[in-house]
């Protein structure tokens, strides 16, 4: 009896010291993340914009951290926040391109930020758009999310949608619902996704468990619908696309403003992380153009040009990232995952290794680069990153049908002008050898095809 009461004891306090260990829910911070859909590299005023005022982008960019080299592992939406999901790049688990009405989602067996986060203690809710697969396993509410308003596909209608009549069957891509539960709404989409945004901030206010809020506006994606008292904004705009699209990217940015002015009200300010990434760059000349700018980087949406994959990157914690500080090394999205799993005191699953790393030590002074190589694909496309070198493979036109390789010095050529490739022989070979091996390590499956009438199709 005495041994078994000393073993006991000894099991309590080791499990006492455990608990002791683990950060608490108070200590943890909560988590925002804000997805922007088909926004220009250089359409808010952090990147130079002066057509398009965004006073609450810029306000959350010069409060903490903008990243002038931020990308996103995909050239179109699915593939983009399939890696913001998991931190893993896309190619690893099925999304190799957006994914279509029907079609498999993102691999249900990988898990989610949600699903980590959920699991040591926090309240998970995803408002807005999905578009990682819209039958019921990959729905969010089976994917780590607590709470669901949105919809499930890739696009949609910004106005109100038509009543829905008795017995009508629901076009499950299309329809906005709460969790499972179709619903009819009122106001113009944006309006409506910040609103309950806002809603959930409020409702958790005096808590102490954590949180993770996960807002994918479909701004500024088309349909190009802006509301008329937004387009009375830009009446100076001539271009009727633009001055739509500035309209819609108005509607959002006074949209964050208002989710950011509900965190501070309620008390989350500080100890809140907040990121904000555009889920690939502007449409240019395919896939859904919509007037977007992203100057001055060459190409957009659906290219492995620096336009397509390189986008507004910020993010803010006060007190401990200090306001307006520029990194100038290249990240991706997938970071953002790892690092709030580091944050939250969360290791990923062995059996699924991240690609992202956490970014905070090389915020607090580490002088090394968060990656020393960076990579790409979609479709025939592809490119590879190292340090300053840029090989990219893809289209030089919109009526090109074969893409050209070129090797560019992005420290000097940031548009990808000037192809140095014939100068530099040796380091193409190195670089194309490099992205081969990275190529065959993530999928054991050919590159899929992709042909210019599905690129200019894409959702």
């Amino acid at each position: 009896m005495k041994r078994i009461l000393v073993l006991l004891v000894a099991a309590l306090l080791s499990a006492s010291l455990h608990a002791a260990d683990a950060p608490k829910p108070a200590d943890r911070p909560n988590i925002l993340f804000i997805v922007a859909d088909d926004m220009g590299y250089g359409d808010c005023g952090a990147h130079g914009c002066r057509d398009i005022p965004t006073p609450n982008l810029d306000a959350l960019a010069a409060g903490g951290v903008r990243f002038t080299n931020g990308y996103v592992t995909g050239a179109v939406c699915s593939p983009s926040r399939a890696a913001l999901m998991t931190g893993r790049h896309q190619l690893r688990d099925g999304v190799p391109d957006w994914i279509h009405p029907g079609a498999r989602g993102l691999n249900t067996d990988v898990p989610t930020v949600a699903e980590y986060l959920k699991k040591t203690g926090y309240r998970t809710a995803a408002v807005g758009k999905w578009h990682l697969g819209e039958k019921d396993p990959c729905h969010p509410l089976r994917r780590g999310f607590d709470e669901f308003f949105g919809f499930l596909g890739g696009g949609r209608n910004y106005f109100p949608d038509p009543p829905l009549k008795p017995n009508a069957k629901i076009n499950h891509y299309t329809q906005l619902i709460r969790a499972r539960e179709p619903i009819i709404e009122t106001e113009y989409t944006t309006h409506a996704f910040g609103r309950e945004a806002v809603k959930f901030l409020q409702s958790h206010r005096g808590k102490t468990q954590p949180f993770f809020l996960y807002l994918a506006f479909n701004a500024v994606h088309t349909p190009m619908q802006a509301p008329q008292d937004y387009l009375q904004r830009f009446t100076t705009i001539e271009d009727k696309k633009r001055r739509t699209y500035a309209g819609m990217l108005s509607a959002m940015d006074d949209d964050i403003g208002k989710v950011l002015t509900a965190l501070r009200e309620s008390g989350f300010e500080d100890n809140t992380l907040v990121c904000f990434i555009s889920d690939n760059g502007g449409p240019i000349t395919r896939n859904a153009p919509n007037a977007s700018c992203n100057t001055p980087l060459r190409g957009g949406k659906g290219e492995t040009w620096e336009g397509g994959i390189r986008v507004p990157f910020f993010i803010k914690w006060n007190g401990h990232l200090k306001a307006g500080t520029t990194y100038d090394k290249p990240v991706i999205q997938m970071d953002l995952t790892a690092t709030v799993l580091a944050m939250a005191g969360v290791k990923a699953d062995a059996k699924w290794p991240m690609d992202g790393v956490d970014l905070m030590p090389f915020l607090n002074g580490d002088t090394a680069t968060p990656h020393t190589t960076l990579f790409w694909e979609y479709g025939k496309q592809w490119a590879i990153r190292q340090g300053q070198w840029k090989l990219t493979y893809a289209f030089p036109t919109k009526q090109a049908k074969t893409p050209v390789l070129g090797l560019y010095d992005l420290s000097q050529d940031v548009a990808e002008t000037k192809d140095l490739s014939a100068d530099q022989g040796e380091r193409v070979r190195q670089l194309q050898a490099l992205w081969q091996t990275w190529r065959t390590s993530v999928s054991r499956q050919s590159p899929v095809e992709v042909s210019m009438t599905d690129v200019n199709d894409a959702p």
